[in-house]
Parts: C-alpha cells; structure tokens; sequence
C-alpha cells in the first residue's frame, strides 16, 4: 500500500515485481496524480541554432543541408523544428472553423513539430539524422531550425516489468483518486511491461512530450473508474515520439490508443485490442503526426485520422502522414489534409469513410468499403 506516488528520477533504476499477478502496489489517497512517475529534470539548454536550407526535405528523409561553416559530430543530439506560420495553418484549412469565428483556429506558432534526434553522420554541412522526419520541410512555410542542445537532467534506462498498479476503489465513478498508472517526462529509452493496471480514470500509461523511444508492451488495462467523458480513459497515451506500444490490451477506455498534442512521431501502435471501448482511437488532438495502427483492434468504437475541427478546443486535424495497417474497428474516419501529409488505410476490416488513400485485401472487401458488393 502507497500514500504516496513513487518516482523513479535518476538512469539505470527498473522496478520489477515478483509475480505479474502477485505483486501488487495499491495506491491510496485522493492524490489525482500518478502513481509512478518516470521523470528526470526539464534542464534542456539549447547551445546554437542553425538554418535548413535544403528549400524540400520530403517526409521520410534523414538527410538534408544546414547553415555553412558549423561542425557537427556524429552522436551530438538535435531538435528540428519546423514552424507553423499563419500561411500554412491557412493552407491545412485550420484557422477559421467556420462561422467567421477564428477564436478556436490554430494560432502562429502554437503547432510547432519538433523533433528530437542524433546526428547519425555529418559531412561538411550536410547533415544525416538517426531517424527519419514525419512531415516534409518546406522552406516556403518558414525556415525550419535545427537546435544543438544539452540535457544533463534527462534520464534513461529505467523501468517498470511484472507487477499490478492499482488503487482503492470505493465508488463505482469516484474520481478522487490516482488519475494514472505511469507518467514519463524528461526520459528516453525506457520501457514498462507486463504490468496489469486497474481502476485508474485517466492513463493506464501517459509518454509526455518531452518522452522519446519508450516501449510499452504485455500490458493490461480493465475496470478504470471515473465519470464518462472529458480527458478521461485515454489509456495508452502518447504526446511523445518513438514511442512503441506492443501487444497491450484496453478494456472500457474512451481512447484506448491514442497520441496527443502535436506529438512529433514516429509513434506505433502494433497488435493491441480494445473491449468494449467508448470512444475512439487514434490522434485525440491537433498535429500528431507519423502514426501507425498495425493489426488494432477495436472493439465497439472508430479509428479516426480526420479534422476534428472544433472538437477538444479547436483540435483541427488530428494527424497527417499516417496509416491504418490490417486494422479493424466499428468505422475508420481516414482523411488527409494535402497532397505531402496523406493518410492511409490499406487491408482494414470497417466502415470506411475518408479521402485518404486506402486499398483493401480482396478478403476485406465486403466491409472496407461500407458494405456494398464489389
């Protein structure tokens, strides 16, 4: 039993349970926070800043040109940051919401992609990264920036394996309790699996933006309490990049998989199965770019790679650049928002609505294309 939230905040530490079934931390308490936090220190510094100026990086591509006369070294750590200006949040179709009303449309600045990656190879002002981008960079947006940075504060190699997070329910919708089973902040490289969590109302697993290259996998979510609606039940959640959730299972979630606000990617969701879901998965939330929904299913709801529009503030769309892979769900919402950021959904088994590029296997026909005989 735990009155208060545990806090991993230093390299190298993994908690691990006995017996996935046996071990048990039962979190007491109306503290509405997590019950685990993974987090090192925001103490990120940024040390020079440099210009693209390759004028197109299509999507995909790790290689690209910075200012002259700067020398980088392979291994050094970079965040790419490309802007978003008035022109294109107009170009996507997101600063009015209709009405004439611009008050919930995107703002200058307020969705910028940025990306946190290793220089894999330099060579005179060229410049090769570990990992591929998830949007093009297109000098006519904007300049789009490259960050040399130090982070003695963020932390790595930690995590959490083979135990039951869980807490003292009461009520059948009580919500003063602990909101989430893990937070991870100020981290990369790290890992939680074989862990069942029970009862929490918002995230059985939250990456924040600030998470890269975690791994969430054989991982179990059932009976969460809360209210039914609002940011609640976003079980496996990221807002993070690189993020990779195996083989995990979400009962009763409203967003049983999900990515969050301008969420940088690649993230992947892969072999995952919801029951009974209430909402549906996929981006909640503005911008979250280079999804993959590999073999999800769920069970009752959508997967949706739309325009939100007005929903969640003004959310606009939801993603760019993302697929749908052998999936299936209630309905699949797949659109895209230009020619550089399409969607995709190709073998799926579901209502499908969208303009984004889809293809089906010749077995999946009958429901990929909204039951009508082909």
């Amino acid at each position: 039993e735990l009155n208060e939230s545990l806090r991993i905040s230093v390299s190298g530490v993994v908690l691990r349970g006995s017996d996935r079934e046996q071990t048990v931390l039962l979190k007491k308490g109306v503290d509405r926070g997590a019950l685990l936090y993974i987090e090192g220190r925001n103490d990120l510094a940024v040390t020079d800043t440099l210009d693209v100026l390759t004028s197109y990086v299509p999507v995909n591509t790790c290689t690209f040109q910075v200012t002259n006369n700067v020398q980088l070294v392979s291994g050094e750590r970079v965040r790419i940051v490309r802007p978003s200006t008035k022109e294109w949040i107009a170009s996507v179709g997101c600063d009015i919401f209709g009405g004439g009303i611009s008050a919930l449309g995107w703002k200058e600045g307020e969705m910028d992609l940025v990306w946190d990656r290793s220089v894999s190879k330099a060579d005179g002002n060229q410049l090769t990264l570990d990992a591929p981008l998830t949007m093009a960079l297109d000098n006519k947006w904007g300049t789009v920036k490259v960050l040399r940075y130090s982070w003695p504060g963020r932390i790595a190699e930690a995590g959490l394996e083979n135990l039951t997070l869980a807490y003292d329910k009461k009520y059948p919708k009580d919500e003063d309790h602990c909101w989430t089973g893990v937070s991870i902040e100020n981290a990369e490289n790290c890992w939680v699996r074989r862990v069942n969590f029970k009862h929490f109302a918002g995230s059985a697993v939250i990456v924040q933006r600030t998470g890269s290259k975690t791994t969430v996998e054989d991982c179990v979510s059932t009976e969460p309490v809360s209210e039914i609606g609002g940011m609640r039940r976003s079980t496996f959640y990221t807002m993070g990049q690189q993020t990779l959730f195996q083989r995990c299972y979400s009962k009763q979630g409203i967003h049983d998989f999900s990515a969050g606000f301008c969420a940088a990617g690649p993230n992947a969701f892969v072999q995952c199965d919801s029951e009974e879901s209430l909402g549906f998965s996929g981006s909640i939330d503005s911008w979250a770019c280079g999804l993959l929904f590999d073999v999800v299913n769920i069970d009752g709801h959508d997967l949706v790679f739309k325009n939100l529009g007005q929903d969640k503030n003004g959310a606009g769309w939801n993603t760019g650049n993302s697929l749908f892979w052998q999936c299936t769900a209630a309905g699949i919402e797949c659109y895209s928002p230009a020619r550089d950021a399409m969607n995709r959904a190709y073998g799926c088994w579901a209502q499908f609505s969208g303009d984004g590029q889809s293809r089906t296997s010749p077995q999946l026909v009958l429901c990929t294309v909204g039951g009508t005989f082909e």
